[in-house]
């Protein structure tokens, strides 16, 4: 077993190798990577010293960062004479320099140009393809002849390598460059220009290859076959070797500078535009390499972010999406660089309007689950930080989402009026919020208690619940104010309350509607907000004259004694009021003598009560009761609530015990509800009606209580009584359930009342449960539903049934029979329907079919009413229209019983059977409609008017009363709006019989003057106004029916008729009806309306309406409105019509031009007020006009020439004014610098608000232009810096500045290509030093492209004058064309060998020098310069690379001998930018790769054909020093005789020529 056991291997030492993800810390230099330190021998962490084990290891602290300061170097330093020891360093520093290696003068000539015939041309370009031979060979002379892109392909026919190929252009250039230097007009940029022309010219070429197929025409029978250069191998092959080869030769043009950076990119932005799909992966690929640059200026990148935008539409609505996933992707990526970059090519208003959703998606969508375009939440943020950005911005400028202005007085008193108006049957004021913190103000609390308790008297306003409501809402705040008081230990609200109650009562201006006070004033008496007895006290210490009865000239305030009643009143209060009112001594007063005869009145209505024997049946209540209807509402008071109403609770009761009675009660109650109704003693009806409830009851008798309770909900609300309610309606049901009775009705008022606030959750499932298990009663499931036939002879025979309970019976059978089919009740009512139609008209046989009904009703779940509704949508019209007055005589008994029993609603009836029989008669054109139109209005009349029709049943018209209050609520109230405009055309419809046009109109208005509609009407007039307009088409619309349709606007919103103050008039504007915050939305309305449809009138050509428009809108323009006047007429004109809003456009310019014209320049303070305060007001009120048409540029209206030239003129001359004015050093002007300020910026937001136009740019605006670009960036500039520093104003000028550029730009009649043009050509250098650092870096976008070459920034050509001072010139220019590489003498070349820490050595210096030299000044780089070690201090370095003497060294010659030329602009694009901005790792990792493998394609086919020969470029894509020869050791060869001395230099100073 021992020498079968298995030896195992010894154990391998572990190395510690680090995570593959973390990144190098160098691409070439083995310097390991970020974050990971890899262990070493005798590390600290593993010497075990007793410290060590004990305590552990703890490093010593480099530098005391708690107790170090700067005070003890600062002494030792002082003591000694530290500016002679810096002399002294000086000294040592120009010593240094003046004993440095000198140069020698460079013996370097260009080549220079021959011609030779052609076979020496071929062969000395197949020599310069071939690496074997030196550049030095053929540098000597070059051939002259092709030129651009024949060149071009000339090279790469011959497939000369890229560096050779560079070389050759660069001599080629040069001597080009040599005869154009001596010109008068030489600009050393030209040629660069021009190179880039052909370069670019060569590509578009290329690119112009690659089409896509046309799509075939229909037309044409002409077969042809689409070739792509693409779909051949062989041709792709050529095209692609091609296009690479000329990537590659542009790739070095533009890193050294060869092409005119700035024309390049143009090229490529403009390519970017116009190319098609097939081109745009090449274009996006090449746009990949060069995008830093396009992101480094705003000209370039607004036009090339419009031009991703749309190429990503193109591709989204091309049935080849499926195929570009990646363009799309990259153009992504390009977008979301370029916000993070340069958010600022965003900003163009137009292009917003049109890219927002696109925006949206990419920048602020799909960023976060797009893990390749957004690798963090930090980016993600930016991201969406920027969007936000963007997005206001330019809403800004579109004048969207305009902010709204504080609530002034009247603004305020219509938004309260609104709010109050909204007010509905479920309403619950206990979480209605009307003073808003008033409380805590007692001004603004004044103010909307004022505005509350006119609201709630004004005969403006509709409604009986107004006073209840503000008594309910009156009583909260005070609660709120006494805890509050309370809390504050101060004194209690009840005096202060008093005091502002009294002052409003005391006003002259209170209404004169004393009814309406004293009801309000009663509730608030009841309430204890008022106190009755202080307020007679306070008239009678005061003086109050005309108190007493007797006195002819009354006082206001006895009428008010007279009225207010006292609701819980005592003898004390009772007997002062009697003595105000009429003295001591009176015993005898006339409101005893009324209560008397009220008392009489009322004995006789209601014989049941106080006559049981008395059989005749009085006469209707007014003309019995006609004392206490006109008494005042004390005596109403006295004489209902406290004498008759416990007369009815004691008496009522007995009525309910026994089935016989039951009519008396019922006709007892309706005649009392009927009678508190008109005296308006709601409280003492909710009273009566929840004793009532209290007792047991039949289910009829129930029903009718339940039908006034919610007839009168809205009063309720008003009260805060609908807990009250609820819970009285719960125990009532509960009594029911105890005595197993079932109350639809009941069930489903409770719910409606509870509304899921009052009720415990566990008694509204109970509630829930019962009415479905009721549902579930009446259809059982289980076994097969038994079909309907479609006629039922029986329904036909029961009007000859002599049974009484025939009704019941056939019912109960058609129930058992049919009730699990589900059109059983729809086939029930369509064969009682032909039952009316065929039968002999009698009241008797009417009365059995609605008796019949009702039994079916009670048979269904959800009651007959759904099922009519659906026959009258289905067959109903059809069958309607064609029966004959007989049969309607009969349909509409049956109908109104129906209604009247609940089976039916009101608004069933309206919608399925009058509204659309109107319609049809109108749609008609004849005489037939007599017979069903003159029926639609009988049953409408009976229905929704009055209750004369009824007669003496005053039961029937009560429940009457009870059913139309849906059809003035919500969703039927606009029905009935719509059906209104109806009505007017029936009015005036020639084949309507003439009897009935007029009747049409009487009912038109009286439904138009019921308070119920008013009511309905202003609790949602937008609605109203939607629903009127919804029903008129203009285009089929008569002229004559326009005034006719206004009058009955006007009537719907009681507002002024066309015989009164329409907006025709010329006093329209002066009208107390406009500034009236009780009929302020109403008239919004009618104006709205008149607007739109004169627009609606113009756009069809009408005739008469142009003049009357243009009047009206000259009203409003040149009307001088205060603030808050035009926001609301702003707000009367919002969403009109194109043409109204073109006009308003123009009128809007010319008289802001004349303002503007009005005030002479130099601006005075008083001058800029008047602008401020007028044409404001005026570019907020079209602001509002157009706001809606914002969203489709198509929809914007056209500016007139005529105005627009005028407009354009005096804002020009007045942006000139503040330019001038905002410029001047020292203030000349009596202008304070806010004010000008303001007035500038006034004059931004005009030009931003011309230029969303269509037809703005006329020749007059656009030879203003370029001087408007001019004097917006200046007051842009001094809105930046200096004392006019302002972080508000500066955006937006710099927003109007680039949105300027941008529409001149876009301009279709601008012949202009040049994408700069407009920018500003300001030095950098120049901006205000003052700036701060985030305004200058905004503006270096828009400053010349591209910045200052690397080679010679901050240089400039300087002299020195007579007195031995420097004077700084122009800045130096680069010049890349002016020189090229001194190759030297040819010498044998051998591989350079270096060692990796070789490659440290050269590159980690240089890297570190590199990214230095960007902030060396002139000293500081001359300093580095004569740091040059001598050729003896490094001996080690000497020997390895043969460094000859007089040589600099390697750190020195490839500082001083790079080329000036060599792009720190271009070359750093691959690499600073990218390193500035946020997404470095992720945005560019497939750009350096694809450049890197370029680099080594190009240079591999040298370095194979080489063998031995030396690589002529570093693979080190970080590094710029190239190897080659040295010369000098070449010459030292000659002359000794000696083996050749192989030596490596970095490449020697080029020389310039």
């Amino acid at each position: 077993m021992r020498e079968a056991r298995q030896v195992k291997p010894p154990l391998q030492l572990q190395v510690a190798h680090p995570p593959d993800w973390l990144p190098e810390v160098h691409t070439s230099a083995d310097l390991g990577r970020f974050g990971y330190h890899f262990p070493h021998p005798k590390q600290e962490e593993d010497i075990l010293t007793e410290t060590n084990v004990k305590d552990g290891l703890h490093l010593p602290i480099p530098v005391a960062a708690e107790t170090w300061g700067a005070s003890e170097t600062f002494r030792r330093r002082s003591e000694i004479d530290t500016v002679a020891e810096l002399e002294d360093l000086m000294n040592q520093v120009f010593a240094r320099r003046a004993g440095a290696v000198v140069i020698p003068p460079s013996t370097f000539r260009m080549p220079q140009r021959v011609t030779p015939n052609d076979a020496k041309r071929q062969a000395w370009f197949a020599d310069l393809a071939n690496p074997l031979v030196p550049l030095h060979k053929l540098g000597k002379s070059v051939p002259h002849g092709a030129k651009g892109q024949d060149l071009l392909d000339l090279l790469h026919a011959h497939t000369v390598a890229i560096p050779r190929a560079v070389w050759f252009l660069r001599v080629f250039g040069a001597n080009e460059v040599t005869g154009l230097r001596h010109k008068p007009a030489y600009d050393p940029t030209q040629y660069s220009v021009e190179w880039a022309n052909v370069v670019t010219s060569h590509l578009k070429k290329q690119l112009g290859d690659i089409i896509l197929p046309s799509a075939p025409r229909p037309t044409l029978n002409i077969k042809s076959m689409f070739r792509s250069v693409l779909a051949d191998s062989e041709t792709r092959s050529r095209w692609t070797s091609k296009f690479t080869y000329s990537l590659d030769l542009l790739r070095s043009f533009y890193s050294e500078g060869l092409v005119d950076n700035r024309t390049f990119l143009t090229w490529l932005v403009l390519q970017m535009c116009t190319c098609n799909l097939a081109q745009a992966g090449f274009v996006a690929r090449l746009a990949d390499e060069y995008l830093d640059g396009i992101l480094a200026c705003r000209a370039l990148s607004r036009p090339f972010v419009d031009a991703c935008l749309s190429k990503i539409s193109e591709i989204r609505s091309s049935s080849a999406r499926e195929y570009l996933p990646s363009i799309e992707n990259s153009l992504k990526v390009f977008l979301q660089r370029a916000c993070l970059v340069i958010p600022d090519a965003f900003i163009s208003p137009r292009m917003w309007i049109t890219h927002a959703a696109l925006l949206q998606q990419i920048l602020n969508g799909d960023s976060r689950s797009n893990h390749a375009t957004c690798p963090s939440d930090t980016i993600y943020t930016m991201l969406a930080d920027n969007f936000a950005d963007i997005q206001k911005r330019n809403d800004a400028m579109w004048f969207r989402n305009l902010p709204p202005r504080v609530l002034a007085r009247l603004t305020e008193a219509v938004s309260d009026v609104t709010r109050l108006n909204s007010i509905g049957p479920t309403a619950d004021l206990e979480t209605f919020a009307f003073f808003d913190g008033g409380i805590e103000n007692e001004q603004l609390f004044a103010a909307k208690l004022d505005r509350l308790l006119t609201w709630s008297v004004t005969p403006l306003q509709f409604g009986d619940h107004r006073p209840y409501v503000a008594a309910t809402i009156l009583r909260r705040a005070r609660a709120q104010w006494g805890a509050r008081a309370a809390r504050r230990d101060s004194a209690a609200p009840d005096g202060k309350l008093q005091d502002l109650l009294f002052d409003w009562l005391d006003r002259d201006a209170t209404c004169n509607d004393v009814p309406s006070v004293a009801l309000l004033f009663g509730e608030l008496v009841r309430s204890e907000l008022f106190s009755y007895a202080s307020y007679v006290q306070r008239l009678i210490a005061r003086g109050e004259p005309g108190l007493l009865y007797s006195e002819e000239n009354g006082s206001q305030h006895r009428e008010f004694l007279r009225w207010i009643p006292l609701h819980n009143s005592t003898p004390a209060i009772v007997n002062q009021r009697r003595v105000t009112l009429y003295g001591v001594r009176a015993r005898d007063t006339p409101e005893e003598n009324n209560e008397r005869e009220m008392r009489r009145q009322v004995r006789l209505v209601f014989p049941e009560i106080f006559n049981p024997g008395m059989e005749d049946v009085p006469p209707p209540l007014p003309s019995y009761c006609t004392t206490l209807l006109d008494a005042p509402r004390y005596q109403q008071v006295r004489t209902v609530r406290q004498w008759f109403l416990p007369l009815l609770l004691k008496q009522l009761p007995n009525f309910l015990d026994s089935p016989l009675t039951h009519n008396v009660f019922v006709r007892v109650y309706c005649i009392a509800i009927d009678m508190m109704t008109q005296v308006k003693c709601y409280r003492a009806m909710l009273e009566l009606s929840l004793g009532v409830l209290e007792r047991p009851c039949r289910s009829e008798s129930l029903t009718i209580v339940l039908e006034m309770l919610r007839r009168f909900s809205p009063i309720w609300a008003g009260m805060g009584v609908l807990r009250v309610i609820t819970f009285a309606l719960y125990a009532a049901s509960q009594l029911c359930k105890t005595r197993g009775t079932h109350c639809q009705a009941l069930l489903e008022l409770l719910l409606e009342m509870d509304a899921g606030r009052y009720l415990e959750m566990s008694a509204r499932k109970n509630v829930e449960v019962e009415i479905t298990n009721f549902a579930q009663a009446l259809r059982p499931s289980g076994g097969e539903a038994e079909p309907c036939p479609k006629n039922l002879p029986e329904i036909l025979l029961l009007s000859n049934d002599p049974r009484p309970d025939a009704a019941y019976m056939l019912a109960n059978s058609l129930w058992f029979h049919y009730h699990k089919s589900p059109n059983w009740a729809w086939s029930i009512w369509d064969n009682t329907f032909a039952a009316l139609r065929v039968q002999v008209n009698t009241e008797a046989r009417d009365a059995r079919y609605a008796n019949f009904l009702l039994h079916v009703d009670q048979h269904l779940p959800s009651g007959l009413d759904e099922h009519v509704a659906r026959w009258f949508q289905e067959t109903g019209k059809a069958e309607l229209i064609s029966i004959d007055s007989v049969a309607w005589t009969s349909l509409t008994h049956t109908l109104l019983h129906l209604v009247v029993q609940g089976v039916l609603a009101t608004t069933t009836i309206l919608k399925g059977l009058v509204y659309p029989l109107w319609s049809h008669a109108l749609a008609s054109g004849t005489a037939d409609c007599e017979v069903y139109l003159r029926a639609a209005h009988d049953i409408f009349t009976r229905l929704v008017l009055s209750g004369e029709d009824w007669g003496s049943d005053m039961v029937e018209l009560q429940r009457v009363r009870a059913r139309r209050q849906d059809v003035f609520c919500a969703p039927h109230l606009s029905l009935l709006v719509g059906a209104i405009p109806t009505l007017v055309f029936l009015e005036h419809a020639q084949h309507v019989p003439a009897d009935l046009r007029p009747r049409a109109a009487a009912l038109r208005d009286a439904v138009c003057g019921s308070v119920e509609f008013r009511q309905g009407i202003y609790r949602d007039l937008n609605a109203v106004r939607d629903a009127f307009d919804k029903s008129l088409q203009y285009d089929a619309l008569d002229e004559s029916l326009v005034e006719p349709l206004m009058d009955a606007l006007r009537l719907i919103l009681n507002v002024a008729r066309t015989d009164t103050a329409s907006i025709g008039s010329s006093e329209w504007l002066d009208t107390s009806a406009l500034l009236s915050p009780w009929k302020l939305a109403a008239t919004t309305i009618e104006v709205q309306f008149s607007l739109k449809q004169m627009g609606e009138r113009l756009a069809l050509g009408t005739p008469n309406r142009n003049t009357k428009v243009d009047r009206l809108i000259a009203k409003f323009m040149h009307h001088h409105m205060s603030t808050e006047e035009a926001d609301l007429v702003a707000e009367m004109a919002r969403g009109v019509g194109p043409t109204i809003a073109c006009k308003f456009v123009n009128t809007g310019f010319t008289c802001i031009a004349n303002i503007l014209k009005g005030v002479q320049t130099p601006l005075t303070s008083h001058g800029v007020q008047e602008i401020l305060d007028v044409a404001s007001e005026q570019l907020r009120l079209l602001a509002h006009v157009v706001e809606l048409a914002r969203d489709d540029q198509t929809a914007l209206p056209v500016v007139d020439s005529q105005a627009q030239d005028s407009f354009i003129g005096a804002l020009a001359s007045k942006i000139r004014a503040f330019e001038t004015l905002l410029a001047q050093p020292t203030p000349t002007s009596d202008v304070p610098s806010a004010q000008a300020t303001q007035g500038a910026v006034l004059m931004a937001r005009l030009l931003q608000f011309n230029m969303a136009f269509r037809g703005v740019w006329t020749p007059k605006a656009r030879s203003l232009g370029e001087g408007l670009c001019k004097s917006v960036f200046n007051l842009a500039l001094a809105h930046g810096a200096g004392d006019h520093l302002n972080p508000a104003a500066f955006p937006l000028f710099l927003d109007t500045f680039v949105y300027l550029i941008d529409e001149l730009a876009a301009d279709a009649k601008s012949n202009s290509t040049d994408i700069f043009r407009n920018y500003p050509q300001i030095p950098f250098a120049e901006l205000p030093a003052d700036m701060p650092a985030e305004y200058r870096q905004q503006l270096r976008c828009l400053l010349p492209y591209p910045p200052p070459h690397e080679g010679v920034a901050d240089l400039v050509y300087a002299s020195v004058d007579a007195s031995g001072q420097t004077l700084p010139g122009l800045p130096v220019m680069n010049q890349p064309w002016d020189w090229v590489e001194n190759l030297g003498d040819n010498a044998v070349r051998r591989p350079a060998r270096r060692t990796r820490r070789e490659q440290q050595r050269i590159s980690i210096p240089r890297t570190i020098r590199r990214a230095r030299d960007g902030r060396y000044l002139v000293f500081a780089r001359d300093w580095a310069e004569t740091r040059t070690p001598l050729a003896d201090e490094n001996p080690a370095r000497r020997e390895d690379e043969d460094v000859p003497p007089g040589v600099l060294p390697s750190a020195f010659t490839a500082r001083r001998g790079m080329s000036p030329a060599s792009p720190a602009w271009s070359r750093q694009s691959a690499t600073s930018s990218r390193l500035q901005s946020p997404t470095q790792q992720s945005y560019t990792r497939a750009s350096a790769a694809s450049r890197s493998d370029d680099v080594e394609r190009s240079s591999a086919g040298s370095r194979q054909q080489a063998g031995k020969r030396k690589a002529s470029t570093n693979n080190n894509p970080d590094s710029d020093i190239e190897v080659i020869e040295s010369p000098s050791a070449l010459k030292k060869a000659k002359t000794t005789k000696t083996k050749t001395t192989k030596t490596t230099l970095v490449k020697p100073r080029a020389k310039r020529k």
